[in-house]
């Protein structure tokens, strides 16, 4: 499980400020890229506010664009 937390515009979107996102239980991880778009098919009108959004895991800012960035359980 992952723990989403929503900021300014898109907490405003989707009217919640954070969720759990469960993972298939054949992986034990799941790039970043891949999390996008669960977000985008979840919640669809994130997908214009996540592509201007700046992304953080654990407290950490990331690149959005990098392909190997991996999230795993637990990470928020």
């Amino acid at each position: 499980e992952f723990t989403i937390l929503y900021f300014a515009s898109a907490r405003d979107a989707i009217n919640i400020s954070s969720e759990i996102i469960s993972i298939p239980s054949t992986s034990s991880s799941l790039s970043l890229q891949d999390l996008t778009n669960l977000l985008k098919n979840r919640h669809e009108n994130l997908g214009k506010i996540l592509e201007n959004s700046m992304f953080a895991i654990n407290m950490q800012y990331v690149d959005k664009d990098d392909e190997s960035i991996m999230v795993k359980p637990g990470d928020e």
